[in-house]
This record gives C-alpha cells, sequence and structure tokens, in this order.
C-alpha cells in the first residue's frame, strides 16, 4: 500500500464505541434517537480533528406503528403481526373472506392475472410474499387487505416496506402508495392460520395497521478529506435503523468512520477527495436521504465524483464469505485485489447491483458504483441482509450480532480500495469486459421476451459500440489522464441503459430491477395478453427502444471524439 494501513489498535476501540453507543439508540429517521446518533457522528468526527458538518433534508416518512389479525369467529386464535413501511394506515381494521394465493411467488401471464383479479376481489389475501409489485396488482385488483407469511423458519418478525416510490414522491408518484393494509406474519402462525382456512374455507378475517405518515426535517452528517483535484470518491451508509439495528447499519455507520479517521490522518495528501455521507431514510422514507442528495447536488456529483461505494451491514456474525455487487464498469481485478490481500482469497462471486442499498446515482454520471456483501458458509433465513443473518430488520439486531474480527476484516477491504481510487490517477474500470456483459444480457433478454419486441436493433448498436470502445479505450490505457474524461462519460451513459428506464432526473419504482429494465416487462406472448395490455406493451416497446438506440448512439458519439483528438 502506497499510504500508510489501517491500525486496528487504534481504530477498533473508536468503531466499537460507535457500535455501543448506536446499540442504545432506536434510529428510525424522524425520530430523537436517530437525530442524537447523527449528532454524535459529527461530534466524533470533530473530536478526530475532522471538518466535519450536519446537513439537513426534509423526508417524507411512513413509520409502521401496529399490526393486528384477528379472527371474529374464533376470538380465542392469536399471533403476533407487523404492519409494514408505506401499507395503509387503517386503525379501525379491514374485514373479509380469506383467500390464499398459492402461487403467488411463480409467475402469471397477463390472462392469468386477470382471473386472479376476479379472484381476490373483495378478500384478505394471504400469499408467501409481500414485494412492492404484488401490492400494486393486489390494490388494482380491489383486494381487501395482504397478509404475508415470512418464507424462513425464524420467529422473529422482520419490519420492511411496500412503498414502491424510489425517494421522495411527486404528486403523480404519490397516487402509487398502497390503499390497502399489509401485515407479516412469522412462518409458524402463517401455517396455523392457513391450516385454519383449509378447515373452514369461508374463514372471516380482520387485519388492522396503524403508521405514522408525516414530513419531518431530518439530519445527514458529512465529511470531506479533500484531495489535490476536485474529483472524488463517495463512501455513504445510512445511520438510521428499525430498533437499534447494530448490523444494520451501526457497522456500516462505524467502518465509514474509521476510513474517515484513517484517510484525514495519512501523512501525504490524496490525489482525489473522499467524501463521506450517513443517510437518513433509508428505511422508512425508501432512499430518501440519499435520492435527496443526488436531486441537490447533481451537476456537482456530475461533474467531480468518480464513484459511489456503499455500505450496508458488514462485520456481522457468521458472515464469513465475501461477496461483491458492482455495476460491471470495474475492474475484477482491482475488486478482488481488496479481498484477496486481507483474505487470501478472491470473492465467493460478483454479480451486478440489484434494487436497493441506496443506489440512488445512476443519472448522475458516475462510473464506478460498487458494494461490499457477506453471507454465512450456509443461509437458514430468507433475510437479504445483516450478513444474513435471521435477526435482520428485527428488535434482536442487537450489539451480539456483531463480529469485531469481520467487521476489521470488511474495514480492510474497504481501506484497499479506496487506497487505489484516493491516490492513482487511473479509474480501474474495465470497459470492453462491461460491454461484452452487457451483450450477454441482451442476449438472455431476448430469449424470454416476446419476439414480437424484437431488440435486434439494440444489439446491433451494442455491437457497433465495439470498435469505436476498444479504441477509446486503448487511447486510455495509453494516457489514461487525457482520455479518462471521455471514458467516463462513456461508461456513464452505458449505466443509464443497464440499470434505469428514465431519465437522469427521475428514479425507476423500487421494483425496476434487472438488466435493461426498460424491457423487463415485455416477458409476454401475445395469445397470453389482453388487447389493451399487449397495446400497453408495445408502446412501451417503442419508446424504450428508441430511448437505448439513443443513448446508445450518444455513447459512440463520445467514443467518437477519439478522432477529432486524434
Amino acid at each position: 500500500m502506497l499510504l500508510r494501513p489501517p491500525v486496528r489498535e487504534h481504530l477498533l476501540p473508536l468503531m466499537d464505541g460507535l457500535l455501543r453507543e448506536f446499540s442504545t439508540l432506536h434510529r428510525l429517521s424522524g425520530c430523537e434517537d436517530a437525530e442524537q446518533a447523527a449528532r454524535r457522528m459529527v461530534s466524533l468526527l470533530q473530536e478526530q480533528g475532522l471538518d466535519a458538518r450536519l446537513m439537513h433534508c426534509p423526508l417524507y416518512l411512513s413509520d409502521p406503528l401496529a399490526g393486528r389479525l384477528r379472527l371474529p369467529e374464533h376470538p380465542q386464535w392469536q399471533c403476533e403481526a407487523k404492519t409494514r413501511s408505506f401499507s395503509a394506515h387503517c386503525p379501525q381494521g379491514v374485514e373479509g373472506r380469506a383467500c390464499y394465493d398459492a402461487a403467488a411467488c411463480e409467475p402469471r401471464t397477463d390472462v392469468e392475472w386477470k382471473s386472479w383479479a376476479q379472484d381476490v376481489r373483495g378478500k384478505i389475501v394471504i400469499a408467501g410474499q409481500g414485494f412492492e409489485d404484488y401490492v400494486q396488482r393486489l390494490c388494482a385488483a380491489g383486494a381487501a387487505g395482504l397478509i404475508h407469511i415470512w418464507g424462513s423458519a425464524e420467529t422473529a418478525l422482520h419490519e420492511e416496506t411496500v412503498g414502491p416510490v424510489w425517494g421522495t414522491p411527486e404528486p403523480d408518484d404519490f397516487l402509487r402508495y398502497p390503499r390497502l393494509p399489509v401485515i407479516c406474519v412469522n412462518q409458524q402462525d402463517g401455517q396455523r392460520l392457513l391450516a385454519q382456512l383449509q378447515r373452514e374455507p369461508l374463514l372471516v378475517l380482520e387485519i388492522a395497521t396503524e403508521l405514522n405518515f408525516h414530513v419531518a426535517e431530518c439530519s445527514m452528517p458529512l465529511v470531506d478529506i479533500p484531495g489535490t483535484t476536485p474529483e472524488f470518491v463517495l463512501l455513504s451508509s445510512h445511520y438510521d435503523s428499525w430498533h437499534e439495528g447494530v448490523t444494520d447499519n451501526a457497522t456500516g455507520n462505524a467502518l465509514c468512520l474509521a476510513m474517515a479517521i484513517h484517510f484525514h490522518q495519512q501523512p501525504r495528501t490524496l490525489l482525489r477527495g473522499l467524501r463521506i455521507i450517513w443517510w437518513p431514510g433509508h428505511s422508512n422514507a425508501r432512499y430518501g436521504g440519499s435520492t435527496w442528495y443526488a436531486d441537490n447536488y447533481r451537476q456537482q456529483l456530475r461533474q467531480h465524483c468518480v464513484g459511489h461505494i456503499n455500505v450496508d451491514s458488514p462485520g456481522c456474525l457468521d458472515a464469513v464469505d465475501v461477496v461483491l455487487n458492482a455495476s460491471g464498469a470495474e475492474s475484477h481485478v482491482f475488486l478482488n485485489a481488496a479481498v484477496e490481500a486481507v483474505t487470501g482469497e478472491p470473492a465467493r462471486r460478483i454479480t451486478p447491483l440489484g434494487k436497493g442499498g441506496d443506489q440512488s446515482f445512476w443519472g448522475c454520471g458516475l462510473p464506478l458504483h460498487f458494494a461490499f456483501r457477506e453471507v454465512p458458509l450456509e443461509k437458514t433465513s430468507q433475510s437479504p441482509g445483516s450478513g444474513g443473518g435471521w435477526w435482520w430488520h428485527t428488535e434482536a439486531d442487537t450489539y451480539d450480532k456483531v463480529d469485531l474480527n469481520i467487521l476489521w476484516r470488511d474495514t480492510q477491504i474497504h481501506a484497499h480500495w479506496l487506497e487505489c481510487l484516493l491516490t492513482q490517477p487511473t479509474l480501474p474500470l474495465d470497459p470492453l469486459a462491461y460491454l461484452n456483459s452487457l451483450q450477454q444480457s441482451l442476449t438472455e433478454l431476448m430469449r424470454t421476451i416476446s419476439p414480437e419486441f424484437d431488440l435486434r436493433s439494440v444489439a446491433e448498436k451494442l455491437q457497433q459500440l465495439q470498435p469505436v470502445l476498444t479504441e477509446l479505450t486503448t487511447k486510455w490505457q495509453t494516457d489514461p489522464m487525457k482520455w479518462q474524461p471521455q471514458l467516463k462519460q462513456a461508461i456513464a451513459g452505458l449505466h443509464r441503459l443497464r440499470y434505469s428506464s428514465v431519465d437522469d432526473f427521475h428514479y425507476d419504482l423500487s421494483y425496476r430491477g434487472g438488466a435493461f429494465p426498460g424491457f423487463q416487462e415485455l416477458a409476454a406472448q401475445r395469445e397470453e395478453t389482453s388487447p389493451e395490455m399487449w397495446l400497453m406493451m408495445t408502446t412501451r416497446f417503442c419508446r424504450q427502444r428508441d430511448r437505448a438506440l439513443s443513448l446508445l448512439e450518444n455513447v459512440a458519439a463520445i467514443c467518437r471524439i477519439v478522432e477529432s483528438k486524434a
């Protein structure tokens, strides 16, 4: 390493101290504990000599307070339930006949969805999933409510959201929030409920939900460690949590604290600056803090930020294996070098980023977007966070779920990545491998969508990009400082195509994911689709195809500037 390595004896006690403090605070955005945590973060940074400060942003918040399930004809039947952030607020309760959707997790054709809508209208649906797109369909069908049965065996109830809007809504977005109550029960109680339904097919249920919808001014801790150039790397973690949330995400907050102190105390000046932000609104505002920052600092990000590393749930008990989520433009050699330097072996896998983790910057021109994840040797919970731990998003996410040795491992890995990004002029990009992965993803997509939605023109544009991107890449490898700004623009254009279906100033719905999300909804056969839906899908196809072609033409034009500069 060119810089002084991180010192465990100095940094880990500070990190552990933060974990112990945060383990006493329920840091849901908008509450006093969250504000206290933000102030404490700034205070700790200032005590270490950093020029930290608090920014403030208004957020639209949905705090789940209580959920209830009753069987009116069986008053002795009881179970625990939780509601979901952005569920409808129905404290008076909603009553209806039960309807079990046994195939809720299976794909359906448009014709099958229409038949399903008739079956669930006016019913309280019991299902093995509660994702936002499913809740949207329930609302459109006129269902009375949803009971989501958790899919793995832990008895703890998990907090979650059914809000489909990424960040703060615009007026039109507001109409998308659910108008029906949603609750979750654990697997054991869910099976008891289904057994009762089997004995009593006309079973009547009552569910009630209580939520607090409000706007609050939320704090956003920020620290800048300057470099000699205007460029900077954005390192981020959300400091809000469900309950104490020690592994989601106090451990991430502690890692970012350590990185701030470590790079601030280096004896030499960095080439690029390091900007670290602790986000509010991740949990009860659906990534509201990071989208507010993108909305208000878009031009600064576009002009000067070279990458975003999001830190969410490092240092978790039993999470011994490293996995990485990356945009695809990053060099795998770069990503794995840090992991190998610390653990002696590469990451178990490197996969594309999904929908989550405050990835709110696809329209901001950043070429690098990646995040560290970790998993146990054997996963027994459906939990997608806290290193796969069953305690994710529950009251049990407490200090005892931290492994300080794993947290220090994860801290060292981030230090390696950041040293490269902050000191090396050449960014660790692999544009040709990224283009190849885009071509592969498009080929796979073309096998799944209807052949009437012909994407060959997009595939041809991608293929035509190969020689000009190759030429730009060769120039960049020869003279990085001259050609890197141009290459960053080209990759940013490819990110817009791969990760979003909207313009730079809006955000896809929270469930629109996968490669080329603008085309993901087109996996249908005409004979299985109603005429009106087919017309809407055809309209979407035309617009998304032309958007893709336009983006690729812009990327090609950026690459061809090589000729005029040569």
